[in-house]
């Protein structure tokens, strides 16, 4: 099974493409955010990130809140540092072992892992590709100022905590430009399925005949 990593910086709209990417092609989707949502439920994580951030973050339910979690440690560098420490490795260790099990698969089907910290966690190489969605920083930045009703200043610390898009590109086999128009972003991915993707699988045979 061809493994390919779909990341992006935050409101970049790797999300969106990923869709259309799906609605083109058949596709086995690992969202590595719904991951990390599952693991905040475990007991030993949840009370350890209680006891480094304070028992505000828990929600009325008494489970965890992601946007108390979020407004604390994108606020201090140092917390966010120590939060990842506590969610990140396991994290980590479950798309690795997901990755795995895909590949032992006899499918015709591509494996996604859907995650915007694939390089900051530098699982780049359990993978066959990477591809980066993008957006111009200013539209990224107006974007997610939006979706969660944040100030300039504090929209721009969210996005300084990820690898700098120029870089996450440099690094990756394909880029997608996402500029706010849904045509050409559709476009773009058919190109990408109709002719990339079509020569990765390709390559992707041949290197798995070849190491039989």
């Amino acid at each position: 099974m061809l493994t390919i990593g779909w990341t992006g910086g935050m409101a970049a709209g790797k999300s969106t493409a990923l869709k259309l990417f799906a609605e083109q092609a058949r596709l086995e989707i690992l969202n590595a955010d719904k991951l990390g949502h599952e693991l905040l439920r475990d007991g030993e994580i949840k009370q350890a990130i209680v006891k480094l951030l304070g028992e505000e973050v828990l929600g009325e339910d008494g489970e965890l809140s992601r946007p108390a979690i979020a407004n604390r440690i994108f606020a201090d560098r140092e917390l966010r540092e120590q939060y990842n420490a506590i969610v990140h490795p396991t994290l980590v260790e479950q798309i690795k072992a997901a990755i795995a099990e895909a590949r032992e698969r006899e499918s015709e089907d591509i494996f996604i892992l859907d995650a915007a910290l694939i390089y900051e966690w530098e699982i780049e190489k359990e993978l066959d590709y990477i591809v980066v969605v993008r957006a111009a920083q200013g539209l990224q930045l107006r974007r997610l100022m939006d979706a969660l009703s944040l100030n300039e200043p504090d929209a721009r610390k969210r996005m300084a905590s990820q690898l700098n898009p120029n870089k996450k590109s440099e690094k990756a086999h394909y880029v997608i430009i996402n500029d706010n128009d849904l045509e050409a972003l559709e476009r773009r991915i058919g190109f990408f399925v109709s002719g990339t993707l079509d020569s990765l699988i390709k390559k992707h045979e041949k290197e798995l005949a070849a190491a039989s």
